[in-house]
């Protein structure tokens, strides 16, 4: 008999999630804050990085940390179509120029029908420290490039668009 990698651990079941409102995606720029509903995003990677720079002192024990600036790097794979949303999104983030005035919101909206208990004290506290649904804010966002390709099992056309920025912070609405 062959030893378990893994020992018993006792579980609870801590209930479910599910998306019943899904995910908005939502632009500012120099004209105004544009909505961008009509993006039929695929998938989405979402990454911050901030250099750290390790000191030791060669007369003690002592260890120094120097942070660097972050930079924030996201990848947006979606469906090349409609027409106008596309280009008002390369538009709205291609100029180098408008960087400054171009914040990316993402929200994620979720629910769930059935609570347990467990899930309903996790609700309650959340709603007590102000939250529900979880929103990235991405800061001075550039457009930085853009793939596109096409498979022929269905003839649809994808764009794969690198974006960067210099901040990134969570938010509970």
């Amino acid at each position: 008999m062959a030893d378990k990698l893994f020992k018993d651990v006792t579980t609870q079941y801590g209930g479910g999630m599910k998306f019943n409102e899904g995910f908005q995606l939502k632009i500012s720029g120099a004209a105004n804050a544009v909505a961008i509903a009509g993006l039929i995003v695929q998938n989405l990677d979402i990454g911050i990085q901030r250099p750290v720079t390790t000191l030791y002192d060669l007369t003690s024990n002592a260890v120094y940390y120097v942070s660097g600036r972050t930079l924030t790097q996201m990848s947006v794979q979606k469906v090349c179509g409609p027409h106008g949303v596309v280009k008002s999104f390369y538009e709205k983030l291609g100029d180098v120029c408008n960087a400054g005035q171009n914040n990316m919101w993402f929200k994620f909206l979720t629910g769930c029908e059935n609570l347990s208990t467990m899930q309903q004290e996790v609700a309650a506290a959340v709603a007590a420290q102000g939250g529900g649904a979880n929103t990235l804010v991405a800061k001075n966002c550039i457009l930085t490039n853009v793939a596109f390709s096409c498979n022929v099992q269905n003839y649809v056309i994808y764009d794969n668009c690198q974006i960067q920025g210099t901040e990134l912070e969570l938010e509970n609405s």
